[in-house]
């Protein structure tokens, strides 16, 4: 089913230069510069409160800049907000169906919103229910099925109307690791039919099925690539020690041409050969190895190296954060 308005084909998903976001004092955003190309699966990738949930939701048209430009499809998302909400979906960090509608209620009462015929809303419906294996809960209310359930009901809802760009906000936040692999199974299918998807998360996981990856944190973007250039751009791999005097190992190491760094109740150690220096290691240094971890270098390494703390570290979100998780009004 076509979406109701054509896109501007000529034009990349995604189109982001100097965006800031203020809240008062608080700068959310500081001058994002982002390009996402036509039928990317892209991510988002930072802990709470580094800006994820407000470039999103200025994406998705729910918040207004307050410098910069920002384009999805060719389109402004200030200027025409309602023409790139035609050819978006969206599924939010938070539900946003109605719990008391059956699941195919919510489908038909979303197809109606857009304005398709009755009848045509009907089969829409029951395309998806049946593609998304709803089909035998579907005249349930929705308060009654599962998560994962729920959350493919969320991003059927989403698809109603075969939007060119899939928004998606922490979307399998709360789900077991068997229902976040069926949703992003069926994620991966719209990718497939030349969609565009954009996603925010924390999950290290959901990210590595990206195309490329922008890491976040306080409101700048610290790296963007492939995760293949992400991860490469460490080196050979990463030593993690756990010791009973950290700092008197750090000092050691140091003397002995190793740069540790203090990381999360460890020390961290990138080295081109790490499996070939962990005996040397373990029969000198003067200190209790209480663990060692030896492993090629992971998503949370490389954003633990650009800035110093890991994914979920991160501050709690702001209330103006949390607010445009919940999808609320710009």
């Amino acid at each position: 089913m076509p979406s109701p308005i054509s896109p501007n084909t000529d034009a990349p998903a995604v189109e982001v230069r100097g965006l800031v976001k203020k809240y008062g004092a608080v700068e959310a955003l500081k001058g994002i510069d982002l390009t996402v190309g036509r039928g990317e699966m892209f991510a988002l990738l930072g802990p709470n409160g580094a800006g994820k949930t407000t470039l999103f939701s200025i994406l998705a048209t729910l918040r207004s800049p307050t410098e910069g430009s920002a384009r999805v499809l060719g389109r402004d998302v200030v200027g025409a907000r309602d023409a790139v909400r035609r050819q978006m979906g969206i599924v939010f960090q938070e539900p946003a169906i109605e719990r008391r509608l059956t699941g195919r209620d919510n489908l038909l009462l979303m197809g109606l919103f857009y304005g398709l015929p009755t009848a045509a809303a009907h089969r829409r419906a029951s395309e998806l229910l049946g593609s998304l294996g709803l089909a035998d809960s579907a005249d349930r209310p929705a308060e009654t099925l599962s998560g994962g359930q729920r959350r493919k009901l969320e991003l059927a809802r989403a698809l109603v109307i075969d939007p060119q760009i899939l928004f998606l906000d922490e979307a399998t936040l709360g789900l077991d690791v068997d229902a976040r692999r069926s949703f992003w199974s069926h994620v991966r299918t719209l990718k497939e039919r030349g969609r565009t998807v954009f996603f925010t998360t924390h999950y290290m996981e959901e990210a590595e099925v990206a195309d490329r990856i922008a890491l976040i944190d306080s409101g700048r973007i610290v790296a963007l690539g492939t995760p293949r250039e992400l991860k490469s751009g460490l080196g050979g791999g990463v030593i993690r020690l756990n010791t009973d005097d950290d700092p008197a190992a750090a000092r050691w190491l140091t003397g002995r041409g190793f740069s540790p760094e203090a990381k999360e109740g460890g020390l961290m150690i990138l080295h081109a050969d790490p499996a070939s220096v962990v005996p040397e290691l373990l029969r000198n240094l003067p200190v209790t190895v209480q663990r060692v971890e030896v492993h090629a270098p992971s998503l949370e390494d490389v954003f633990v190296e650009l800035t110093g703390r890991g994914l979920a570290g991160g501050a709690p979100p702001t209330g103006t954060e949390r607010r445009g998780a919940e999808g609320g009004a710009p």
